[in-house]
């Protein structure tokens, strides 16, 4: 509980400051961000050897998309929020040195993300500026995960349906007069805690299913992401009220 506080306190602090500047644009955009595994931030391969069986699982990317509401009030400062839908994927590997087996497989998580950030802009050129982000979301986990095949099963339980994160963010955008923004960014996007906790067995390989071995792992929700996002042309809102 204490984790979802600090959470909610980050999204207060983020709210706080947009009170002290004056509206200027709210527009609507879409997202794609590859996701990107590194062992710099604790997402590398993990192994476990019990007996002579060998159990691995590595990060293998995934990707996220969804819409961003951005809230303008200068041209310095906005606040971001919206909606994501995002996609974990993992490998897993089983080894027996007394026989020589190898096996290899994966599973993938499903999350939700309801994100929201504070910006800061820097302006490089007429059309050109650099943000810095900081900010929380909400990371909505709908189940627990299964998968199988004629030599394992495993099991992904979730830690909680709802864990905090905390996102850092850094990029470029190009806005246009009449076209819209273009935006390239890298986000970080780190967990308070594991997403799940993740047990294998390695079972035979005949009717009974009987599992020799097995070994659990914490599986971290930390990754880092390439951003991709196309904001559409909205006009400020002192231009939408003149006309009417």
């Amino acid at each position: 509980m204490n984790l979802i506080r600090y959470s909610l306190f980050v999204l207060s602090v983020c709210l706080s400051f947009g009170l002290f500047a004056q509206k200027q644009i709210t527009t609507f955009g879409l997202q794609f961000k590859p996701i990107l595994s590194s062992e710099l931030i604790n997402t590398g391969p993990q192994s476990e050897k019990v007996g002579d069986i060998g159990f691995e699982i590595s990060p293998r990317g995934g990707y996220s998309f969804g819409m961003v509401v951005r809230k303008g009030f200068n041209e310095q400062f906005s606040l971001e929020t919206g909606i994501n839908y995002t996609r974990r994927n993992f490998g897993l590997n089983i080894t027996e040195d007394s026989t020589g087996f190898s096996g290899s497989s994966d599973f993938r998580y499903i999350i939700y993300e309801i994100p929201i950030l504070g910006l800061i802009y820097i302006q490089l050129g007429q059309n050109t500026y650099m943000n810095t982000a900081f900010g929380a979301s909400l990371n909505f986990l709908p189940s627990d995960w299964e998968s199988f095949d004629d030599y394992f099963i495993h099991y992904s339980q979730r830690e909680s349906w709802v864990i905090p994160s905390l996102l850092a963010n850094v990029g470029f955008e190009y806005r246009t007069r009449e076209s819209g923004y273009w935006y390239l960014g890298f986000s970080l996007h780190r967990p308070f805690m594991n997403l799940t906790e993740a047990g294998v067995g390695y079972t035979e390989r005949d009717f009974t299913r009987e599992i020799k071995e097995s070994a659990f792992f914490g599986i971290s929700g930390n990754y880092l992401t390439i951003d991709l996002r196309y904001f559409f042309h909205e006009p400020p809102e002192w231009k939408q009220q003149r006309r009417q």
